[in-house]
């Protein structure tokens, strides 16, 4: 969930969450089926890659797949999360 500011068209992105802090309900959680995982340990610049290509996201196309309620809030579920494409 999120919604669009002064400063940023964007209502979403995405954190890297290095602490391993457990998010609150605002906040999609995506984690790495084992195979990706694997990958991180052996490169791990490809996390950081893979962050950075996820924030590259156009607005645009992540308002897209989400909706909006009232005030301007923003909110994009995990399924349709997955119908955004992203090109590596």
């Amino acid at each position: 969930m999120g919604r669009t500011t002064n400063n940023s068209e964007n209502p979403f992105r995405f954190i890297l969450n290095h602490s391993k802090a457990v998010a609150t309900n605002v906040y999609l959680m995506l984690y790495p089926l084992p195979p990706l995982a694997e990958r991180f340990k052996t490169d791990p610049t490809l996390l950081k890659k893979l962050w950075k290509k996820l924030n590259s996201i156009p607005h645009e196309v992540l308002r897209g797949e989400g909706r909006v309620y009232g005030g301007g809030l923003h909110k994009l579920e995990p399924k349709e999360l997955a119908n955004v494409p992203l090109e590596i």
